[in-house]
């Protein structure tokens, strides 16, 4: 046998060696450095974005969700959990996420704990993220209108870019993003305490705003009962929005004093769900532009929606928002054509008869 054979083998030998007292370091470390005996529940909330009670509260709800390992040192659930929030919380390398003390993990246990928590947190986003019902449209119409003066609104609508590493060749276009690079268009639609009633993380950053919006379950759930008769609701949106009897846009050339009071109203609320998106981000580093989620498409939506009831699960628990990530606010495009039952024309000429409505009985005092 050559020397070089030997000297490969040897090394090989030493490399398999190095990984195993590796492995035996980490999980020694795991067995005696349990975060939520050691860290204070200041550093813990810092660094998992949740004091320790609630985090205890998360785990036993996704329990049931995380597979379950019968292996001798199989990763405890409590660490599977806490590495991937940590993951969401910096937006950090999973490499650099394991080698904290906290978590001693390698990078491809990140990787797995990271799926695992975010495929059971949209296991139960049904629970968290709620399109409300008919009967609860009166409460959130008050509610807006105790705090912005603005009539009839039960959710402010937006969008927002999260970038994504570059997809393969032959989707690769569907996401590339007019601000450059590649992203996810994300739907949001929050209510007056920040809490987001509906979501759509579905498309890349080629699709418009607008064009999301229809292709929603908000957007048919709030054609149908319009036609069903329940007419006096809608949403606020930008102008990169269509204007429809059920989601009222800014007047782009205003005519008269009350026109202007209509706009000012109107984008004092939709900065609502600005604030709602910077506090989702400021929260979740991950999702901020200043990071970018290295994985395919789809995995990248399930931690998306991973964060989103995630925020909501804090917002109900009335945790405090963090330091607000102010971002550039999209560009608005041209507006899609409409793909409702009624003809577009119908639909433009009712929610503009609307919004005049709306400008002379509110905004002409």
């Amino acid at each position: 046998m050559s020397s070089s054979i030997i000297l490969y083998y040897i090394s090989q030998r030493h490399r398999i060696e190095q990984r195993n007292s590796l492995r035996i370091l980490r999980r020694s470390l795991r067995d005696h450095h349990n975060p939520f005996e050691i860290a204070t529940e200041e550093s813990f909330f810092e660094l998992y974005r949740m004091p320790k009670h609630l985090c205890l509260e998360l785990i036993e709800e996704l329990k049931p969700f995380l597979p379950k390992s019968r292996r001798v040192h199989a990763i405890p659930c409590y660490l599977i959990v806490l590495s991937s929030l940590r993951f969401f919380a910096t937006g950090s390398f999973q490499r650099s996420v394991g080698q904290d003390n906290l978590s001693a993990l390698s990078q491809t246990s990140v990787s797995r704990c990271v799926t695992m928590v975010a495929k059971a947190l949209n296991n139960i986003s049904h629970n968290y993220i709620i399109f409300p019902k008919q009967e609860d449209f009166p409460g959130l119409k008050i509610k807006f209108m105790e705090k912005y003066q603005f009539p009839g609104i039960i959710g402010v609508i937006d969008g927002t870019h999260i970038k994504i590493s570059a997809p393969r060749r032959e989707i690769e276009h569907i996401y590339y993003c007019r601000k450059g690079g590649h992203s996810k268009n994300v739907m949001i639609i929050c209510d007056s305490n920040y809490i987001i009633l509906a979501a759509n993380a579905r498309f890349g950053g080629t699709a418009h705003d607008s064009y999301v919006w229809r292709s929603s379950q908000a957007c048919r759930r709030l054609e149908d009962l319009y036609t069903g008769g329940e007419r006096n609701y809608w949403l606020l949106g930008d102008s990169g929005y269509p204007l429809q009897p059920w989601l009222m846009t800014p007047i782009l050339s205003t005519c008269n004093t009350s026109e202007e009071r209509y706009n000012i109203a109107h984008k004092s609320t939709r900065a609502l769900v600005e604030r709602c998106i910077g506090i989702l981000k400021s929260r979740f580093r991950c999702l901020s532009k200043e990071r970018t989620l290295y994985y395919s498409p789809p995995k990248a939506g399930l931690i998306i929606n991973a964060c989103l009831v995630l925020h909501n699960f804090l917002v109900r628990k009335k945790i405090p928002h963090p330091e607000i990530i102010s971002e550039e606010m999209n560009d608005n495009g041209e507006q899609t054509n409409a793909t409702a039952d009624i003809s577009c024309r119908n639909i433009s000429s009712i929610a503009k008869r609307q919004r005049s409505e709306i400008v002379e009985n509110v905004f002409a005092q």
